[in-house]
């Protein structure tokens, strides 16, 4: 950590004439509680903060190199920080587009359907590395994106997960949609455990209309396939799945956004997916080939300042016909100034 300070306190001390640099912090305080214990998740509690400080240095009209620090702290933790990463990418905007090399710009992990990425990634995998390019257009988005999670030693295989999210403006409230990510454990410098892929797809559409007197309804219905091992860090047979996502959404107004999930699977599988939507547990066996799980979920969102902004939500969780509840709540406060 002190030398990621040491190289910020370098870049700012560096004299650079008619050079534009920001300084860009945000702060996340955090809280996620789930009561309840299954064969496919921990009843786990997740409670922090965390802050990434960085220089945005403008290197041309679209260009710029951000340079920085992020920390984690979990609460009741021995450690000062509990994890430290260097923030360092170089990115490049246009009018439409967005490309990144070195740490990824990731929000609300970039738009996946739970059964393919669990929403506790947001907490727990805040900072990625890799690659990455956003196209913005006028009835169409896109992003893909490779992050780069382990390097290939000699005790271990390289891991990285990879994907593409992309949405069609098909008609004035509906968007086709289409999702791919995919994990990888390999490498050829080490031939270390197995070479093991999990990809899953998602496709389907959303819809959104506005009803009047404050109150906004949503739906989406998505058909998703998987092709993967039980346990990426050994051989086994590969496994094919598949499954059906339908969640349904009301706005009210400032008061918050009730929701609710159904999903039934076969054989599913998602290594970085919310687990209770798939066939294995927590152990990495195999748990049950036919899967059916609801969940009913209210979250208020409420601004607390200018750029402050606070989201507390609560969920009941139906399990394979087993009821139980989680909560979480966070604070998000980005701030931003300018140097030079």
């Amino acid at each position: 950590m002190r030398a990621t300070l040491g190289l910020v306190v370098a870049l700012v001390a560096a004299p650079v004439a008619g050079q534009t640099i920001d300084w860009r912090s945000s702060f996340l305080f955090y809280g996620d509680n789930t009561e309840f214990f299954t064969p496919y998740r921990k009843g786990e509690t997740i409670l922090g903060s965390s802050f990434t400080t960085a220089l945005a240095f403008r290197v041309g009209p679209r260009s710029e190199v951000v340079a920085g620090v992020f920390g984690d702290v979990r609460s009741g933790s021995g450690e000062r920080v509990d994890d430290v990463k260097a923030v360092l990418s170089f990115r490049h905007r246009t009018a439409t587009s967005l490309g990144v090399l070195g740490t990824l710009v990731t929000e609300n992990r970039h738009g996946y359907l739970e059964p393919l990425e669990a929403t506790t990634l947001e907490l727990t995998r805040q900072v990625e590395q890799g690659l990455q390019w956003v196209e913005t257009r006028d009835r169409w988005r896109g992003e893909a994106y490779v992050n780069w999670q382990h390097l290939n030693t000699s005790e271990s295989r390289e891991i990285f997960d990879y994907g593409i999210v992309a949405s069609w403006r098909a008609w004035r409230r509906l968007h086709l949609e289409g999702q791919l990510h995919g994990l990888h454990h390999g490498g050829q410098l080490h031939q270390v455990g197995p070479v093991t892929n999990n990809v899953v797809k998602a496709g389907g559409v959303r819809g959104e209309w506005d009803l009047g007197a404050g109150l906004t309804a949503r739906a989406a219905a998505f058909y998703l396939s998987s092709n993967g091992k039980l346990d990426p860090y050994r051989a086994g047979p590969t496994v094919a799945g598949h499954g059906v996502y339908l969640r349904t959404g009301l706005t009210i107004g400032r008061v918050g956004e009730a929701s609710a999930i159904w999903w039934r699977g076969r054989d599913f599988i998602s290594t970085e997916g919310d687990h209770n939507y798939g066939s294995v547990g927590n152990d990495g066996v195999f748990y049950r080939s036919r899967r059916t799980y609801q969940e009913l979920a209210f979250v208020h969102r409420r601004k607390l300042g200018d750029r402050v902004e606070l989201a507390a939500e609560a969920r009941l969780h139906r399990i394979d016909g087993d009821v139980d509840y989680s909560y979480r709540i966070v604070v998000r406060a980005p701030f931003e100034l300018r140097l030079r």
